[in-house]
């Protein structure tokens, strides 16, 4: 047997498949009348990325399945199956040529509930036929499907018998399932309410996951700190902005002490001394530069909570290229003024859009981004006194998205925004004919849930042909602006 490494000690890598990959697998390990063991080739993107002070965890994304074909097995039974090498030789050229990890999985149809000898044996092998034509430095991905879990464990072609548990394999599935190791999470009673709610399961699984707040001001601090209290294992706070006086009535955890101080770092602050259990670090940058994408392509679930329609952009395209659900929330509404010159809201509303790689429109066709909104921005950059500074303050000017910044309405977004994870990792909510899982907004002026219709639109490089879907990059997202990645695998 190989030698496991404590798991708390290590990197404990995190696996991510996408639904319709976990679909392939499933169907072709369970549909198999003889009983016997089957394998399948997958192919994984490694990002191996250091996050501020946050524990090192490398992600594995699935980019490609292949099922065994039967000219490749030399034998099996319901405990084993062999297979010859040699058809594998192409797999192991790509993972080179396109700098890919080899995975090997494989089902046990009696229900045997780990990794057995047998499998040791086989990943062994393969890990040798890999090094002797891709070189010692690389690594291979172990999947097990068993009584209808997912396991997962890493081995180096420098150590081969060193095991490293996956910390989980999470599927961007509609409801997301996060397969965990069998480490119990931590006990708490901040989080028995949870527990009785959704089971304790549930609160370990939140424990398990690494996830990013993109603008930590009205929405995107309650929404941060609800995320704390949770139980959230990692958070990454991301906001270039220092706090503004007329920020004090809405961000979460800021005092009037404050005032000039980077958001995201008064947030980390504030979060990290309510002692919850779980680690944050924080980025003042935008999401738009290298660091600000691979802290993002280092997590399992993006929340969007900013105002900026080119960080908007950006979140949009790396639901696809990164495999990651995403949860973008936002105000919107116009202030009037009555006969009297008193002002009044005219509407207002709160939305919440939800994309899963696989299922969702993306926020081009929801009407949540569009290219002006995305050059106007872009324009402000360039020139930030542009107009009215004042009024954009309010957000009452112009383009996009736009809403008085007021505490109970971004509170109250937020809370909608933290729930509809919930939802996803345990569902709850039922969802009335007229209205859309991935895109709802609530009318706080005429207290009303509305949906808007769906485009389906077929062409939409995002969402429809699904271009960007967990692409091959040379630079990262393929954007020379933002340089290359450096990758090992």
């Amino acid at each position: 047997m190989g030698i496991e490494v404590p798991r708390r000690s290590m990197n404990q890598p995190r696996i991510t498949l996408l639904a319709s990959q976990d679909k392939i697998l499933r169907e072709y390990f369970n549909s198999q009348a003889d009983g016997h063991e089957r394998a399948a080739v997958v192919l994984f993107k490694r990002l191996n990325i250091t996050v501020g002070s946050l524990p090192v965890s490398d992600r594995y994304i699935a980019v490609a399945v292949q099922p065994f074909k039967n000219e490749w097995v030399t034998g099996s039974s319901p405990s084993h199956i062999a297979f010859d090498t040699q058809p594998l030789r192409e797999y192991f050229r790509r993972c080179e040529e396109d700098s890919l990890v080899f995975g090997f999985a494989h089902n046990h149809p009696t229900g045997f509930p780990d990794f057995s000898e047998t499998d040791d044996a086989n990943e062994l092998t393969l890990l040798e036929a890999i090094s002797n034509r891709n070189g010692r430095g690389i690594s291979l991905v172990g999947l097990l499907w068993t009584d209808g879990l997912w396991k997962a464990r890493v081995r180096s072609g420098l150590a081969p018998n060193a095991i490293v548990s996956a910390r989980h394999v999470l599927v961007t599935d509609r409801p997301m399932r996060v397969y965990r190791d069998n480490v119990a999470g931590r006990q708490d009673e901040a989080y028995a309410r949870q527990a009785a709610a959704f089971g304790m399961p549930f609160v370990h699984t939140l424990q398990s996951l690494r996830v990013a707040v993109i603008g930590v001001g009205g929405t995107g601090s309650p929404t941060a700190t609800l995320l704390a209290r949770s139980g959230i294992g990692e958070l990454i706070l991301i906001d270039p902005d220092n706090l503004e006086e007329s920020n004090l009535n809405r961000v979460r955890g800021a005092a009037r002490r404050d005032v000039g101080k980077n958001k995201a770092e008064i947030l980390g602050d504030y979060i990290s001394s309510l002692e919850l259990g779980g680690s944050v670090t924080t980025l003042n940058s935008h999401v738009d530069s290298p660091e600000g994408v691979d802290a993002l392509a280092s997590c399992d679930v993006i929340f969007g909570c900013t105002d900026d329609q080119i960080g908007r952009e950006i979140l949009n395209t790396t639901t696809y290229a990164y495999a990651q659900p995403y949860i973008d929330v936002g105000l919107g509404g116009q202030v009037a003024q009555d006969a009297n010159g008193r002002p009044y809201l005219r509407y207002h509303h709160g939305r919440v859009s939800t994309i899963l790689p696989e299922a969702g429109e993306c926020l081009f066709c929801q009407g949540v981004l569009t290219e002006q909104w995305i050059r106007r921005d872009y324009a402000l950059r360039e020139t930030p006194n542009m107009g009215d500074a004042q009024a954009r303050e309010r957000y009452l000017d112009g383009g996009a998205e736009q809403a008085p910044g007021v505490g109970p309405f971004t509170s109250a977004i937020a809370d909608f925004g933290v729930a509809t994870l919930f939802d996803l990792v345990a569902p709850f909510r039922k969802f009335p004919g007229e209205l859309r899982w991935d895109a709802f907004t609530f009318d706080f002026v005429q207290m009303a849930l509305q949906s808007s219709r769906e485009r389906n639109d077929a062409n939409c490089p995002y969402c429809g042909s699904r271009q960007f879907l967990v692409m091959q990059e040379k630079q990262r997202l393929n954007r020379p602006s933002l340089g290359i990645r450096d990758v090992t695998v």
